[in-house]
């Protein structure tokens, strides 16, 4: 039984992913961000959780983005009949799953993690190109120093 509810979960978050980016027209729900992760369906099929993420917007601050991932979710879940409805149409099952929508937060978490390694390479990269430079440095000085010490030295002349 396992099986056909992951077939079916896979199925779910096909048809929905297209239905997002062609069938919703709310406004809150921009579907060039809004990705359906991963679809959880219960052993019955009588409900399946859809797990959405919304990409944020580089210009936006952290809280502005999570603000428009709740109005998304929110949206979808207030349309969640109608695409349930869209869906039945599409997937020939004998019962349709009741969908419910739900941020994914797996999702966010990686993209987190990712950051935060993200600046710690950077930071790295940072140190070393210092470390170089002052490398560099040292050594041009340790150049000069010859350099000057080779014309205060008189050459002999044997006696």
């Amino acid at each position: 039984m396992r099986r056909r509810a992951e077939r079916v979960s896979s199925l779910i978050r096909d048809v929905v992913g297209e239905l997002l980016l062609s069938k919703i027209s709310d406004p809150r729900v921009d579907p060039a961000r809004v990705s359906v992760t991963h679809v959880e369906v219960a052993e019955d099929l009588t409900v399946a959780k859809v797990f959405i993420s919304v990409t944020g917007d580089p210009r936006r601050t952290e809280s502005e983005n999570a603000k428009e991932q709740t109005l998304a979710v929110r949206a979808l879940q207030h349309a969640a009949g109608r695409i349930q409805e869209l869906m039945m149409r599409q997937i020939s099952l004998r019962f349709t799953p009741r969908l419910e929508f739900v941020e994914d937060e797996k999702f966010k978490k990686t993209l987190k993690t990712y950051q935060i390694i993200q600046q710690a390479m950077d930071e790295i990269r940072q140190k070393e190109q210092a470390k170089a430079a002052a490398e560099d440095g040292e050594n041009a000085d340790d150049g000069q120093r010859d350099d000057e010490g080779d014309e205060d030295e008189k050459p002999e002349r044997g006696v």
